[in-house]
């Protein structure tokens, strides 16, 4: 009956010319012959004055709305295939900025054929094995040694050659790529611990995981076959969460985070301080590690609002019974600030760049014959 009533206010709505159809379910579409986009937006526009009067079903007063799309012949599609597909992307792009109508956008068209395109030499790279994976140390600030390392992706391009994971992340992320990729970041890891354990130089090795990846219902048992084939040893692989990532649905990341700590995996908290963090939930994680944001590390030197953060932040994770990382320590200034407010692990370019794998062997066993950071 709704949906009735809705094509009858439609066709009212809508100036003699115009043919008005029901696609299907709850979508309709009005052809409206010798008109251009100024005359689409003016329809658009009655259409939600036609809206504002709610629908009287079975004496209950029901209030709906609509999304529309608008695309115009011949300059968005000359076949109706065509015109279907960009008024379709122009409904979209309207339900996703919270528009109640969007006219399509050929050069929005053209940014998602790019994505696309994107996306397919993703899918191949992470195939075709064009995917690098780089470490970065992380130090004890007590005792001066390399405690671990951060594992960081990177995509080696054709013809843009080495792009860096903030280029790409977000893509993997939208794209549905970033369970593979995730699932390869995690193998490569384990594969070089195992080979680092033969040689009696095993290091933990921190892996991100996304939303995307804490969603996954299958993610503690694909990490634990990937254990179980590389014989990875407790405590040698490492997972770090965004603080956003978790509190987006606290609950359920608690219970997520609880079975990857059963399975002998330290957690960390990364990028902590951007995020909207309750502390009834943050003392509940059963994690090891809180990862102070490089944004208050950088400026905590010279600024004061940035050093009471960082200071704060470390008496509340000791006080939870956690550690502190510092992310983003560049200068001597850095590391002696962090070290007088009892920071316990740095990480950063001061101490050492991200490096391609194959080259940390080496700048472990400088770094040990130096006996210092810096």
């Amino acid at each position: 009956q709704l949906l009735r009533e809705f094509g009858q206010r439609l066709c009212v709505a809508a100036p003699a010319p115009a043919v008005v159809a029901r696609l299907r379910g709850d979508e309709f579409a009005i052809l409206l012959p010798n008109s251009g986009a100024s005359e689409a937006i003016e329809l658009a526009k009655r259409i939600e004055i036609m809206l504002v009067q709610p629908f009287a079903i079975a004496d209950i007063a029901l209030d709906v709305s609509a999304t529309i799309g608008l695309a115009l012949f011949p300059e968005h599609g000359e076949t109706p295939h065509d015109l279907f597909r960009h008024v379709d992307s122009a409904l979209n792009l309207a339900k996703k900025r919270g528009s109640s109508y969007y006219l399509f956008d050929p050069v929005q068209s053209k940014d998602q054929s790019r994505r696309l395109n994107a996306a397919g030499e993703l899918r191949r790279a992470i195939e075709g094995g064009d995917l690098l994976l780089y470490l970065q140390p992380k130090v004890n600030m007590r005792t001066g040694a390399v405690q671990g390392v951060e594992g960081l992706v990177r995509w080696k391009h054709a013809e843009r050659g080495l792009i860096p994971p903030v280029e790409f992340i977000g893509l993997a992320e939208h794209t549905g790529l970033i369970r593979p990729l995730t699932e390869w970041v995690i193998e490569t890891a384990l594969r070089l611990n195992q080979a680092w354990a033969g040689q009696g130089c095993a290091l933990p090795i921190a892996v991100n995981l996304s939303a995307r990846n804490l969603r996954d219902e299958k993610l503690v048992e694909k990490i634990r076959n990937l254990k179980t084939i590389w014989g990875t040893a407790a405590g040698l692989l490492e997972l770090e969460i965004t603080e956003s990532t978790v509190m987006d649905d606290a609950e359920y990341a608690l219970n997520v985070l609880r079975c990857l700590r059963e399975e002998g995996i330290p957690l960390a908290i990364d990028d902590f301080g951007t995020g909207y963090s309750s502390l009834t939930y943050l003392q509940r994680l059963p994690v090891e590690y809180i990862k102070i944001d490089q944004s208050f590390v950088r400026d905590m030197t010279a600024n004061k609002a940035s050093l009471a953060i960082v200071r704060s932040t470390i008496d509340l994770v000791h006080d939870l019974g956690r550690k502190t990382v510092a992310e983003g320590v560049e200068t001597q200034a850095h590391w002696d600030q962090l070290a007088a407010l009892g920071c316990d692990i740095a990480q950063g370019y001061w101490i050492a760049r991200p490096m391609p794998s194959e080259r940390f062997p080496d700048w472990l066993a400088q770094y040990r014959a130096r006996g210092s950071v810096g």
